[in-house]
Formats: C-alpha cells, sequence, structure tokens
C-alpha cells in the first residue's frame, strides 16, 4: 500500500497540472518576468468555479436535496471542530488569542484551489465521487471563520461582540457568503439544480473539454503567486513547520472518517478530505486581517500558502486517497 501510495505522489508531481504550479514556483523565485495578466487569471478562476458549481448542481438535482442536508451539517461540524483544535495548539506553543483565532480560521476553512486540484486528480485516475461533495465548501469554510472569531475574542475576554461594527458575526457570514468562491460555486449549483442534466447538456461540453487546459494555466499563474510570497515564511516560528505538515493530514483522517460514516465513496470522502486539510490563503485572509488587526497576518498567510498548499496539492491529495481506500 505504501508503494502505491508513493507511486500515486509521483504520478501526481509528474501531472501537467502540478508541473506547470512547480514552473510558476521557479519563474517567481529567479525573478522571472513571467506572469499572469489579472483579468486572465479572473476569468480562469470564474471559469474553473463555476463549472465546479454547475456539475453540483446537475449532482443535487440527481440525488435529491434531501440526500445532501446530512454531509452540509457534517461540513459544518468539520469546519468548526479544526478550528477549534487549531486553536488551542497554537495558544499551547505560544500564540496569543487574536494570532491563535487567525490561524485557526485559516486552517480550518477551504481551499478552492485545492479543491479544484483534486477533482481532477481523481478525474485522471479515473475515480468517481459525489458531484455534490464540492458544494460543501462555502459551509465548511464559514463554519471555521466563525469559529475562530468567536474563538480568538473570547480568548481576548471580549464580552460581546456588537452587531454593528466589524467583528460582527453577521458581517462575517455576510463576507463569506459574497466572496466569488461562494458566489461562483453557490451559483453555479442553483443554475446546474435547476437546469439539471437536460437544460445543461449542450453546456457542459464547453466546461468537460476546456477545464483541464485551462487548469494547466491557472496552476501556472497559483504557483507565480506562491512563489512571490514564499518569503513570508521567515515570520513563521520553526515549531509551527512541523505543524504545518503534521495537522492537514490529522484533519484528513477526521474528515475521511466522518464521510464514511454519513456514507461517502472513497472519492468523495477524499474531495471531503481536501475541504478538511486545505488552509484558506484567500477568504480567511481578508476576514481575519479586520477582524483581529493586531494579529500578524503573515503568520497565517505563511503557513497556508508557502506550506500546507504545496504540501496537499504535490503529496496529501494522493495520500488522502489511499487513507480513504484504506478506511472504505
Amino acid at each position: 500500500m505504501i508503494i502505491i501510495s508513493l507511486q500515486a505522489a509521483i504520478d501526481n508531481i509528474l501531472s501537467p497540472a502540478i508541473m506547470f504550479f512547480i514552473l510558476g514556483l521557479i519563474a517567481a523565485i529567479i525573478r522571472s518576468d513571467l506572469e499572469i495578466p489579472d483579468s486572465f487569471g479572473a476569468f480562469l478562476t470564474m471559469f474553473i468555479l463555476t463549472s465546479i458549481g454547475l456539475k453540483a448542481g446537475i449532482a443535487v438535482r440527481q440525488t435529491g436535496i434531501s440526500e445532501i442536508i446530512i454531509p452540509v451539517l457534517a461540513a459544518i461540524i468539520v469546519g468548526a471542530i479544526i478550528t477549534f483544535t487549531v486553536y488551542y495548539i497554537m495558544l499551547k506553543i505560544g500564540f496569543d488569542a487574536a494570532n491563535a483565532g487567525s490561524i485557526g480560521g485559516h486552517y480550518g476553512a477551504c481551499s478552492s484551489v485545492t479543491l479544484t486540484t483534486v477533482i481532477v486528480f481523481l478525474s485522471r485516475m479515473g475515480v468517481n465521487f459525489e458531484e455534490f461533495v464540492p458544494a460543501l465548501y462555502p459551509f465548511m469554510d464559514t463554519a471555521a471563520l466563525i469559529t475562530g472569531i468567536v474563538l480568538g475574542h473570547a480568548g481576548l475576554k471580549k464580552k460581546k461582540i456588537d452587531s454593528d461594527d466589524e467583528y460582527s458575526i453577521k458581517n462575517i457570514i455576510k463576507e463569506s457568503l459574497r466572496s466569488k468562491s461562494t458566489v461562483l460555486i453557490i451559483g453555479g449549483l442553483i443554475i446546474g439544480l435547476t437546469a439539471g442534466v437536460k437544460g445543461t447538456e449542450d453546456l457542459m461540453p464547453f466546461y468537460s473539454t476546456a477545464f483541464d487546459g485551462i487548469f494547466t494555466i491557472f496552476m501556472l499563474d497559483i504557483g507565480i503567486i506562491t512563489g512571490r510570497r514564499i518569503s513570508v515564511l521567515k515570520n513563521v516560528k520553526p515549531v509551527t513547520y512541523l505543524i504545518a505538515i503534521i495537522m492537514p493530514p490529522a484533519q484528513a483522517v477526521i474528515a475521511i472518517l466522518i464521510a464514511n460514516f454519513i456514507g461517502l465513496s472513497p472519492g468523495g470522502a477524499t474531495v471531503f478530505a481536501v475541504l478538511a486539510a486545505g488552509a484558506s490563503y484567500i477568504s480567511a485572509p481578508a476576514v481575519m486581517r479586520s477582524t483581529f488587526p493586531d494579529s500578524n497576518p503573515s503568520i497565517a498567510l505563511g503557513m497556508s500558502l508557502g506550506i500546507i498548499f504545496p504540501f496537499n496539492i504535490i503529496l496529501g491529495i494522493p495520500l488522502y486517497y489511499q487513507i480513504a481506500i484504506i478506511l472504505s
């Protein structure tokens, strides 16, 4: 099984998408003038997330809305548990409540790029999964952000969170729900749910045919972004490097056990695990920076983008898939 897992990891590293990510990383490190225009990068993101949402909506239409209620609740619980756990670990190793809350929120929140990468990985492996699972993204993401904020403020001994200021839970939910990742995934889900297979039969071949090619350029862009921000790792405590490597697999195992309990297939459990293990570097930084102005944003961002993200897309995803098979 170790040999199989190692081979899967090697195959993943040698896949076009990951090699394009590494190319972007190298280009940034050597300070090449290679870059993807922001407007084109925004298009790539819109295309990928819309595709994920549409497929999820069609899947929900086929399986029935009642079938996703329990998975939604599971996603909320997992997001809260991960954030709670990481928050207390950060306190134990010496971080203050503000930074612990911020880091916990980053860990519990989801990475849309890692989510897309696991979908491509499973597709390349020929592994089926429940198409509605990616649509659990906003539920886990929002639960994690709210939990991190509540814990952080509790640690700072704030008596209450005023409903009309920037620390408001209401505002955090609003911020999470109107982020582009959530809007595109949930919007695509609603459209796919409404139109169904028949209504999208002329549309989906476009997304299916172009997806892999567009995703490689998207990963090139992400590699460039990662390479340019990797310097923030110098602000991270040495012990957090170890935690940043250990925690994602631990989070994935918890998610896989829960996924098995609610009846997801090994493929679905892998996607669910990646949602749980993929720390956010898009939604969480914006929310946590405004919520905890005294925290150091480079710590959480350095861990999520500089350590967890590369680990997950190169080694983590094949590992989580093997664990899902073993525990299924």
